[in-house]
């Protein structure tokens, strides 16, 4: 029986150390809960004052953020230059291109004055031909044998009639005049030269408008010659028309008027000419290779 007693001991120390193990198992248990319910508690917590704080400090491009002035003031600051540099930008663009522009006019009108100036030195020297080929006529109406033999005073005549024409070329003067791109040539003094030039050249116009006015009128030259005999007889003296032996003398007043305003119509040219040498030489002057 002893030895029977003594084989269950360690069988019940098994038993009890299984129980105690179980015991603590299940008073940890409760402890690991509480802890848990702890740990919850702060981290729900945090994240509460984390939201509460993030919610009063507002970032300033919220919709709720109210500005404080200086920021108004910055924003003003920074809009204002962008308007400013914007406009400067643009009249640097502008004057850049005006400047382009004006050296596109300056060379085309150094081209045309240069034309003009070539084209009135020839159309001077027909002019002064002329003059003396109205002297040569006024000669041969003066001559004693004019009512017998007018050969050579319709020869004179007919040759020396007219005038030479001068065309103006004022093309790029009359689109800066119109369109208003006299504003363009900065330089005053340049641009007051250039009209003066214009004013010069018109006041020639107006000269020869007068001229080929009387030139319409040729009534007295009509009536002096006999033009079908000298057409046909150039070597044989054809005698003047009775007609024109009545008015010898005004023909010779024809001639000595008309020269007087071929005259003037020659000095104008002159100025013109003049005029177009020394514009053209000081735009150079002024302007360079531009």
């Amino acid at each position: 029986m002893e030895a029977s007693e003594d084989q269950n001991i360690p069988g019940e120390d098994l038993k009890n150390e299984i129980q105690n193990a179980a015991e603590e198992i299940v008073n940890e248990t409760p402890q690991k809960e509480t802890i848990a319910r702890i740990e919850t508690n702060q981290i729900s917590e945090i994240s509460t004052s984390e939201i509460n704080e993030m919610e009063v400090h507002k970032h300033p491009h919220h919709v709720t953020h109210k500005k404080k002035w200086g920021e108004y003031l910055l924003e003003f600051i920074m809009l204002f230059l962008a308007v400013f540099l914007g406009f400067i930008a643009e009249n640097i663009r502008e004057s850049f291109a005006e400047h382009n522009q004006e050296k596109e006019y300056i060379h085309s009108l150094c081209e045309n004055i240069q034309s003009d100036t070539l084209l009135s030195g020839q159309v001077l020297l027909k002019l002064k031909r002329t003059l003396n080929g109205i002297d040569s006529v006024m000669d041969a109406l003066s001559s004693p044998g004019i009512n017998e033999s007018s050969n050579n005073a319709y020869r004179l005549w007919s040759r020396y009639i007219g005038f030479a024409d001068f065309v103006y070329n004022d093309g790029t003067i009359q689109q800066l005049k119109n369109s208003g791109g006299l504003r363009l040539i900065r330089n005053k003094a340049v641009a007051d030269s250039i009209m003066k030039y214009d004013a010069t050249v018109r006041n020639f116009y107006e000269q020869a408008a007068l001229m080929n006015g009387a030139l319409a009128d040729q009534h007295i030259y009509e009536q002096f010659f006999d033009f079908i005999n000298l057409n046909k007889n150039i070597d044989t003296p054809v005698p003047l028309t009775e007609q024109g032996k009545k008015l010898l003398n005004e023909a010779y007043a024809n001639r000595k008027i008309w020269k007087y305003g071929l005259t003037v119509l020659t000095t104008q040219l002159q100025d013109v000419h003049e005029h177009g040498k020394s514009t053209l030489a000081f735009i150079k002057e002024q302007y360079g290779d531009e």
